[in-house]
């Protein structure tokens, strides 16, 4: 039992890690989205609706999947610590 444990918890790190690249540039696309929508003085609610319904879908289930949630909180880690360096420059 404990080694299918094992098998599991280990695949889906590596998954995780395989999906870091893919769901950082996610993040730092809708980071780009965010800042263009604050300057215009849109909301996040409001930049949620003018999306389009596929990528509301998208959206949801990139945030929501359970097979995201590590890969997710790991790469929004790594751009916090890679922009909080370009500011401090």
């Amino acid at each position: 039992m404990s080694e299918v444990l094992f098998i599991f918890v280990g695949g889906y790190i590596l998954l995780s890690l395989i999906l870091i690249p893919f769901q950082y540039r996610y993040v730092e696309q809708m980071e780009k989205m965010r800042k263009a929508n604050e300057k215009k003085g849109i909301g996040q609610s409001e930049m949620m609706e003018n999306m389009k319904f596929e990528d509301q879908v998208l959206h949801a289930n990139v945030q929501a999947s359970m097979i995201f949630i590590l890969a997710n909180i790991l790469a929004t880690i790594i751009y916090k610590v890679k922009n909080r360096e370009k500011v401090a420059r």
